[in-house]
């Protein structure tokens, strides 16, 4: 398997505004923020932000009120969701299939409207948490 490039690392908030508030407040960065992408299918409202140019990017993941699982996770405390990385370009199954080899457990794949309708997969780790692969 390829090397996999870090892309991105998830956050769960109630509010992308206040997330970003926060953070300049606290630390004093603000942040260039890319457009909202409302996902139907997933019930949540994506915003990817950038501390500096080119670095590795913030996905605010806001869960819609009726996305139980999400906001119980906001409610148990927990803001880090997940971490992205970009597969080589046509490895996408080469990787799912050698990390599940490797004791990760794959959710289903999707299109995800954030990365253009590309595949996108969650697996389930047992001490690096979540990992989403997205195909490029």
């Amino acid at each position: 398997m390829d090397l996999l490039t870090l892309h991105h690392f998830g956050f769960l908030t109630a509010s992308a505004t206040d997330w970003l508030a926060e953070n300049e407040t606290l630390l004093g960065t603000p942040f260039k923020i890319f457009d909202t992408v409302v996902i139907q299918s997933q019930k949540v409202n994506i915003t990817f932000v950038e501390q500096t140019e080119g670095a590795v990017l913030t996905e605010l993941v806001e869960p819609w009120a009726d996305n139980l699982p999400l906001n119980k996770m906001i409610a148990n405390g927990v803001t880090v969701y997940h971490k992205g990385f970009l597969c080589p370009l046509g490895s996408f199954d080469e990787a799912v299939e050698e990390l599940e080899k490797k004791g990760a457990y794959s959710l289903e794949a999707f299109q995800s409207r954030a990365f253009g309708y590309r595949r996108c997969i969650f697996l389930v780790t047992r001490n690096l948490g979540l990992i989403e692969l997205i195909e490029q």
